[in-house]
């Protein structure tokens, strides 16, 4: 059985400079493992999903990220075979966590069509949350991604969950984007 291979890995806080410098790392990653440019797109938008979501969210009690250790942000890219995995992972709040997994069922349990009325129907509601976004992130990754998105949440103490999701691209996907 082959080990997937990381591509890029990141640990810890976020800033728009820093989203900024790893996605030019893997921009640079993209020549030297030659990526598609489909693939490259892919990745390079479901990067951004992520990376922003990890830094809106954290934004709201980095301090107590910076006194647990535990509560640090983590974002991955690895490869196996014809397929690249994104990984993410940050604090949550307890109070978040079932809206948060109610989304994301919400997005595995529909099919490919009901996706694309989702998508729709979220693009044309004008209706943003608290943080800022719509909730076009979770349904533009379950669009790229041939699989449903996998997610996780660890509980950490009385607070916090730490709260991990990955997404599976394919390198070898023909099939259009919806």
């Amino acid at each position: 059985m082959s080990e997937r291979e990381t591509i890029l890995e990141y640990t810890g806080l976020l800033s728009y400079d820093k989203i900024s410098e790893i996605l030019n790392q893997l921009k640079s990653k993209t020549k030297y493992y030659k990526f598609d440019l489909a693939v490259y797109k892919k990745l390079l938008s479901a990067s951004i999903e992520l990376l922003e979501n990890i830094y809106k969210y954290h934004e709201f009690f980095e301090h107590k990220i910076i006194e647990n250790k535990a509560l640090i942000p983590k974002f991955k890219i690895e490869t196996l075979n014809s397929d690249f995995f994104l990984l993410a992972s940050n604090p949550i709040l307890h109070a978040d966590v079932d809206g948060l997994k109610g989304r994301i069922d919400n997005i595995n349990n529909l099919d490919r069509q009901e996706l694309r009325m989702l998508y729709k129907d979220t693009i044309t509601n004008g209706q943003f949350s608290n943080k800022g976004g719509a909730g076009l992130g979770f349904i533009e990754m379950a669009k790229m991604s041939p699989e449903k998105i996998y997610y996780d949440f660890a509980t950490i103490d009385n607070e916090f969950s730490y709260f991990s999701l990955e997404i599976k691209i394919s390198k070898e996907s023909k099939k259009k984007n919806l």
